[in-house]
């Protein structure tokens, strides 16, 4: 065989080899709220907007293959500030997802665990968090929402800003 297809065929192989080390890349995302909540929606029917502490860390790794699970953490607390006239109290709250179903660079699709009070409010509801994958600061903001057996679709809502990104 001739010398120069020999080195053709091993430059094309390791090349080849290369490009598919990239393409199988995993790209993992983390954001966090700190202080700089937007809003809660309760499946009670309570809504708030102005809070006394909010946080959230969320961090979801893109899944480079269809055998590859999703993997994803979120956990968002806050403590409600209650209306004036006591039709929706003060109340704390933590939303805690249990398990992921899928992972894109701006959503996080599982279930969650919701606490009101210390008290599991809706344990393992179907919820999407979005508008993970915008930049920190400049008013950017993602929204959590969570179906309730009991209230229906999207009764659960826990949004705030995006304070802080890494992505690696």
């Amino acid at each position: 065989m001739n010398k120069r297809i020999v080195l053709a065929f091993c430059a094309s192989l390791v090349l080849g080899m290369l490009s598919i080390s990239v393409s199988a890349q995993v790209f993992t995302h983390s954001v966090w709220t700190n202080a700089n909540g937007l809003g809660i929606k309760d499946a009670n029917g309570c809504s708030y907007s102005n809070f006394s502490g909010f946080n959230m860390a969320t961090s979801w790794t893109e899944p480079f293959s269809p055998t590859n699970p999703a993997d994803a953490h979120f956990r968002g607390v806050a403590k409600a500030i209650g209306s004036p006239f006591g039709l929706c109290p003060t109340r704390g709250y933590d939303f805690r997802l249990v398990s992921s179903l899928t992972t894109k660079p701006d959503l996080i699709e599982g279930y969650w665990d919701i606490y009101r009070n210390g008290v599991l409010a809706c344990s393992s509801c179907y919820g999407v968090a979005d508008g993970l994958s915008q930049a920190a600061g400049a008013g950017n903001y993602y929204k959590l929402y969570v179906d309730d057996p009991g209230a229906g679709p999207q009764a659960w809502l826990y949004s705030g800003y995006l304070d802080q990104r890494k992505d690696f």
